[in-house]
């Protein structure tokens, strides 16, 4: 019995041991990549490598080279089963002109959605990015001021929901 638990005990501190000096950042840069495709970028950015994710300060958000946003800070936390990306006081050149906070979470018990929440100017979306139906799919739950994109918001009992779907 005693083999049997030093056995998981020594299984759990390398698991420990491995997230915390999982290359944090390179998982950060593989995410650039990907928005680079999408012609997004992010620069201008400041790390600051915490225990258990990553944090990036003062980052500058361009689309096709025009910068439309400027974070605060992004928190990336990594713990592979549970991850989540939070960005904080986002200052946009577009309506809206404040996003207060926007929260994306992946959770391995639903692999086929990434969670998303938001409150700023506009009120409190959420929804999620799914990728069994390759969609994007954002649901206004409190709307205050859309007048500015409410042109691409489409209505149904549930309420204000926006819906675009994509190709990999």
């Amino acid at each position: 019995m005693q083999m049997v638990k030093r056995i998981f005990g020594g299984f759990f501190l390398l698991l420990i041991l491995l997230w915390i000096v999982s290359p944090k950042q390179e998982l950060y840069f593989l995410l650039e990549k990907e928005l680079e495709k999408n012609d997004i970028i992010i620069s201008n950015e400041h790390f600051v490598d915490t225990w258990y994710g990553l944090e990036i300060t003062d980052a500058d958000i361009y689309v096709k080279g025009i910068k439309i946003a400027t974070a605060e800070s992004l928190t990336l936390n990594v713990f592979f089963l549970y991850d989540k990306l939070t960005i904080n006081n986002i200052k946009t050149e577009v309506d809206p002109k404040s996003i207060d906070n926007i929260t994306a979470v992946f959770n391995i018990i639903k692999p086929y959605k990434i969670a998303i929440k938001s409150s700023g100017s506009f009120g409190i979306v959420e929804g999620g990015v799914y990728f069994m139906d390759k969609k994007l799919l954002l649901r206004l739950k409190e709307s205050k001021d859309i007048k500015a994109f409410k042109k691409f918001l489409q209505k149904d009992k549930k309420g204000v929901y926006f819906e675009k779907y994509y190709q990999q």
